[in-house]
């Protein structure tokens, strides 16, 4: 009786997965590398090479027999965490030493999330009632935030807050027209005095609708007229849609 001939295995289609999460792990590694080396910071960049390894050894890239990976981006954002961590403590210490100095405590705040740090500038630092024009000294104040600034390689944004009481000025008929001329005029002189790069800023206006605290009460609403200087971080949502972009170009 003759052997039957063996019945060829159907080709697997989906090894290119493999190559291309490959890839995806690569081009994560080097958004954070570049982003680290951006500023020559040695701690930090050790802390980066530190995640990066740890990610790498215990499964950025993981599959089952090799032909279907499961990408794991929990490496990557730990790293960018530990680089804003880094960055937070610098920022608090420059910026608490300048305002100890200048006697502002209370006047200057920072506040930590996600995929932020944000410097907050009490808006009678910077401006007087209805105005959008800078006070004197608080010029000596921007070019502060501005060496913060020049240190880093995020992006930024330039926000502008007011509380609920409605503006009572002729140049400026809602607290919408305020906040984008206070906003407008920090980021101005970030950029022309403090020589920090345009490119990287964005500016908006917020009015009376990110509080930050109670309006109902004057203390409140001190807190809520603020001036905020934004400095963003990549979340893992941000560089998954990155790569999801550039995989999709030709």
């Amino acid at each position: 009786m003759s052997k039957k001939a063996d019945v060829p295995k159907p080709e697997n289609h989906e090894r290119w997965i493999v190559s291309y999460a490959d890839m995806l792990t690569l081009l994560f590694a080097l958004f954070v590398v570049l982003y680290a080396t951006g500023n020559p910071n040695t701690e930090k960049l050790k802390q980066v090479r530190e995640s990066l390894d740890d990610a790498f050894n215990t499964g950025v890239l993981q599959g089952s027999n090799g032909d279907s990976p499961i990408f794991e981006g929990s490496g990557i954002t730990s790293s960018i965490a530990n680089i804003k961590s880094a960055d937070l403590e610098a920022i608090a210490e420059e910026v608490g030493t300048f305002a100890q100095t200048a006697g502002l405590d209370g006047k200057i705040q920072i506040r930590s999330e996600a995929d932020r740090i944000t410097i907050s500038l009490a808006d009678n630092l910077l401006f007087d009632s209805g105005s959008a024009e800078l006070k004197p000294g608080s010029q000596d104040v921007l070019l502060m935030v501005a060496g913060v600034l020049n240190h880093l390689p995020n992006d930024l944004k330039i926000e502008g807050h007011t509380d609920n009481v409605p503006v009572n000025s002729p140049d400026y008929p809602t607290n919408w027209e305020l906040s984008a001329a206070r906003s407008s005029t920090v980021l101005r002189f970030l950029v022309e005095a403090g020589t920090v790069s345009g490119a990287r800023m964005e500016l908006a206006g917020y009015a009376e609708t990110h509080p930050i605290a109670d309006n109902a009460t004057a203390e409140g609403r001190a807190l809520n007229r603020r001036a905020d200087i934004v400095i963003m971080y990549p979340t893992q949502e941000d560089l998954e849609r990155a790569l999801s972009a550039a995989g999709a170009q030709p």
